[in-house]
């Protein structure tokens, strides 16, 4: 994309960033863009390229990502979706010369064809979603072209401090949700994932490539306060149900124990709320 693309502004952008003042840095946002997709290609299979490629950045954004890829994928086709009208609607009018954009909901399905893409992926989006999490998986599955691969960053080892306040211990992380039902415009819920757990549930679907607790971004960079994982996933053969992707496995003590952990931290949260709530509090 050329330098001479307009910027978004902060009333868009400042939802993803931690330091929303620092992403009137032009130069800043535009390296941002940059390193995630960097992170991206370093994880792609070896033979990739983005020639006659189709893509979809899922939860774009305000194309942080994607507004870098028309030229390396001009033969191909490049789209990006997101939940939020406003960042499409700006993306549509700025970015829409050479890459489509569309509203998806909160859950499945989105608007395309069956083994559409090549590549999907999605950065800080299943770090988020502490429901509907299979369905979409699903739904990725049913976009993604034969041998297509989904690229998403995941919350993982790099991140529990920062999200939990607790030293990392995989026994006690499978899928657990922080901050349940935190407005959008507040960050959303987090979720943190552990590797067995993205190998054991993720892997009834797709083929498991790979899985990085830390490290997904280039650490040396701006991104280093963001020290994300990431779960790389190639469609596979067959097709499993929202069910079978969210049952515990019975022969792994950490599903009980992680699962246990989740619901005292979820119990805290609520009697934190209630507190809170209660007349008189903090007067």
């Amino acid at each position: 994309m050329h330098t001479d693309t307009p910027i978004p502004p902060v009333a868009l952008t400042a939802r993803l960033a931690q330091a929303p003042a620092a992403w009137t840095d032009v130069e800043g946002y535009l390296e941002r863009g940059r390193q995630a997709l960097r992170a991206i290609e370093r994880v792609l299979p070896d033979q990739w390229t983005w020639s006659n490629k189709r893509v979809l950045d899922f939860g774009c954004g305000a194309g942080r990502t994607v507004r870098h890829l028309p030229e390396m994928a001009a033969t191909g086709e490049v789209w990006g979706c997101d939940i939020d009208p406003a960042c499409i609607a700006w993306n549509t009018e700025n970015l829409g010369r050479s890459i489509s954009f569309v509203v998806n909901d909160y859950a499945p399905p989105l608007p395309f064809e069956s083994e559409k893409f090549d590549l999907v992926y999605a950065l800080s989006v299943f770090t988020h979603i502490d429901t509907h999490w299979a369905s979409w998986l699903l739904e990725l599955d049913r976009i993604l072209a034969p041998g297509g691969v989904v690229v998403a960053s995941i919350m993982s080892e790099g991140m529990c401090e920062a999200v939990s306040g607790e030293v990392w211990d995989e026994s006690r992380v499978g899928m657990n949700v922080y901050e349940c039902g935190q407005p959008w415009e507040l960050g959303g819920p987090m979720v943190l994932h552990s590797p067995w757990w993205i190998r054991e549930h993720w892997g009834r679907l797709f083929h498991v490539v790979d899985v990085r607790a830390r490290d997904f971004f280039d650490q040396s960079g701006t991104e280093a306060q963001d020290n994300h994982g990431v779960a790389v996933v190639q469609k596979s053969v067959g097709t499993v149900t929202v069910d079978e992707l969210e049952r515990l496995d019975p022969s792994e003590p950490r599903e009980s124990l992680a699962l246990h952990h989740d619901v005292m931290h979820l119990r805290h949260e609520v009697a934190a709320l209630r507190a809170e709530a209660r007349p008189g509090h903090g007067a």
